[in-house]
């Protein structure tokens, strides 16, 4: 992981400590191999483009967000209902160039999730568009054992 990297995993991380599901649980670890597993921990910030009509719908930052899932989360978050303020354009170009709210925005969701479905693999699922999502929850779990080790090896806390 180059610094770059282990800088995006780092905000990411910070910011998920910071939100809790309903019975307090947090989701650092989770978020850290979600980042990797959508954006090369911020390598790669657009995704989705190809396929879609406008940039406004691609998948976009670290946390590969897209403008509607940003929009569903400030519904159902207070904190994050400012975005409604925003033009599709405006609220793309910030989760595009803005790592924390990237994260804000990813961490409620996984939360949302968290405390909406079954169980975590649902939730997991769930951030990929899915309900049962097998491929990318394995995904997910095989980069989180990228970042138990960068934990163990003292490069995220």
């Amino acid at each position: 992981m180059t610094p770059k990297q282990l800088h995006v995993l780092q905000t990411v991380r910070d910011v998920a400590k910071s939100i809790p599901d309903k019975n307090g649980k947090t989701y650092e670890n989770t978020l850290s191999a979600i980042c990797i597993t959508e954006s090369d921990a911020g390598q790669y910030t657009i995704g989705d483009f190809k396929h879609k009509t406008s940039f406004t719908k691609a998948s976009l930052g670290p946390m590969q967000i897209q403008v509607a899932t940003a929009r569903h989360v400030s519904q159902n978050v207070k904190k994050l209902r400012w975005l409604n303020n925003l033009s599709d354009v405006q609220l793309a170009g910030r989760l595009l160039g803005d790592i924390k709210l990237s994260a804000q925005v990813a961490t409620h969701y996984v939360v949302l999730l968290q405390n909406r479905r079954v169980d975590h693999f649902c939730a997991i699922s769930g951030y990929n568009g899915g309900t049962a999502n097998y491929t990318y929850y394995n995904r997910v779990m095989k980069n989180m054992q990228i970042v138990n080790h960068l934990v163990s090896a003292g490069k995220l806390s």
